[in-house]
């Protein structure tokens, strides 16, 4: 578990992320710091200065014995409290000493020379190594007098340096502790995340084993995993439609395919027993081209039907005049019509445009038009409209032939589905399979009514601006 935490992009991510936060932190805390410091020295500096200027104003003429005994004066005073100390180094003792306190350069600027710096008390007061308070850290104030004359004030900066070594080691803490958090979010938002993959992996495992059942969970979060599993779920029930009908065009293949190749095979069969007259041998060849041309249609069919759910036909697509195209397809069957001694009521509204593809929307309605004439009694009445709706154009056609039951009209739209009442009609049950097809492809909806009587069929197209092939 923790090895594939260890893999997920999230915690990498997430490590990635606590280490850019974690120096953005420590960038912080230490401008903080340096800020700090910074303020503690210039109150240091203003200090001394402040020290110093009083110290020289009480001697403007810089005279040193006297200056000398004030410096005792306040150092016996501010003893006790170690804040400031005072020192005055003649011109033999800066010869004499050496260190950091004598290698302090003359200040540059007008008026007395002075100089800051930073060292231990031991160095600034000239006792002797391993003295106590010989380590304490000051901040001093050089003032270069008369006569090679040095004035030094200089303030223990110990407490400050405690808290700001205090303050050092809080930063450093925090950002320890910023990092340990960021990579344990990272760690729980991985767990989450691998859990979730793995859920989907069983899923994915469960599918291809052959549950086709199988679908992934979905969480009340709505996040992008959820509307990844919603999809895909989606995708899933699609994928067991399609293998669901697979299944059941191969079981309707074989079943209805059989039948005229069994004719075939049995009326050859039969003519070769014995000898026959040529208008015998001819009727035997019409039947069986017969039963041929309709294996072929059913092929064909099938192969319609094929092409449009895999979305061939696309490269042809353009802007249809559905008004023209219907009026095309009645003049079609006008002769039809009078054949079959069955009244064609065409109504047809201008203008009505839709996108797709111009054959595959002609088949269809030549499907609809023929289960319409084939389903019609002698005498019947095919109405063929096509109109404007507020939702898009609407594309029927009724005929006055015994309908399709309510609970059937879902089923019908199925391949090779027949009803009960049509055995005995000529075809393969693939004209509404067609037809369904090219609906889906050009994003229409095939609806089935009753027609009082008879039966409605109706193609609902989608507004012209709306309107895209899959």
């Amino acid at each position: 578990m923790l090895e594939g935490l260890f893999r997920t992009t999230v915690f990498r991510l997430s490590l990635l992320y606590a280490v850019v936060f974690s120096l953005v932190a420590a960038s912080a805390l230490g401008v903080l710091h340096w800020a700090t410091k910074s303020e503690l020295r210039d109150q240091n500096d203003a200090r001394l200065r402040l020290e110093t200027e009083v110290l020289l104003e009480r001697y403007p003429d810089q005279r040193i014995p006297a200056l000398l005994e004030t410096v005792r004066q306040q150092n016996e005073q501010d003893g006790r409290n170690r804040v400031f100390f005072y020192r005055v180094l003649g011109p033999l003792e800066r010869r004499l000493i050496s260190g950091a306190l004598a290698d302090i350069p003359a200040g540059p600027g007008p008026g007395p020379a002075r100089t800051y710096a930073d060292m231990r008390l031991g160095d600034a007061l000239g006792l002797e190594p391993g003295t106590l308070p010989y380590d304490v850290p000051v901040r001093v104030l050089v003032t270069d007098l008369r006569g090679g004359y040095r004035l030094v004030v200089g303030r223990d900066v110990a407490d400050q340096r405690v808290v700001l070594d205090h303050t050092f080691q809080v930063a450093l803490v925090a950002t320890g502790v910023t990092f340990l958090l960021a990579l344990l979010g990272g760690g729980l938002m991985g767990m989450d995340v691998l859990r979730r993959i793995q859920g989907v992996r069983r899923a994915a495992d469960d599918i291809m084993a052959g549950d086709l059942s199988r679908r992934l969970a979905v969480g009340t979060r709505d996040d992008e995993f959820d509307q990844l599993s919603v999809r895909l779920n989606a995708m899933l029930e699609r994928i067991e439609q399609l293998m669901t009908g697979l299944r059941e065009v191969t079981d309707n293949v074989a079943h209805d395919l059989r039948s005229p190749l069994t004719r075939m095979r049995n009326r050859l069969e039969v003519t070769l027993l014995e000898a026959r007259d040529q208008s015998e041998y001819r009727q035997v060849m019409s039947d069986t081209v017969e039963d041929a041309d309709q294996l072929i249609r059913t092929f064909n069919a099938l192969l319609a039907i094929a092409r449009a759910e895999a979305g061939v036909g696309l490269e042809d697509s353009g802007e249809v005049d559905l008004a023209a195209l219907t009026e095309e397809v009645a003049e079609l069957y006008e002769g039809v019509a009078e054949d079959k001694s069955i009244s064609l009521d065409t109504r047809i509204e201008p203008g009505l445009r839709v996108r797709g593809n111009r054959q595959l929307l002609a088949q269809a309605l030549t499907n609809l038009l023929d289960n319409a004439f084939k389903y019609s009694p002698t005498g019947g009445r095919v109405e063929l409209r096509a109109a404007a709706d507020p939702q898009g154009p609407v594309l029927s056609v009724s005929d006055t032939g015994p309908g399709i039951p309510e609970a059937e009209r879902e089923r019908v739209q199925q391949r090779f589905v027949r009803l009960e009442s049509s055995r005995s009609t000529p075809g393969s049950g693939l004209g509404l399979s067609l037809v369904k097809a090219v609906a889906r492809l050009h994003q229409a909806t095939l609806t089935l009514t009753d027609a009082g009587p008879g039966l409605r069929a109706a193609l609902r197209f989608p507004p012209p601006q709306l309107s895209r092939m899959r």
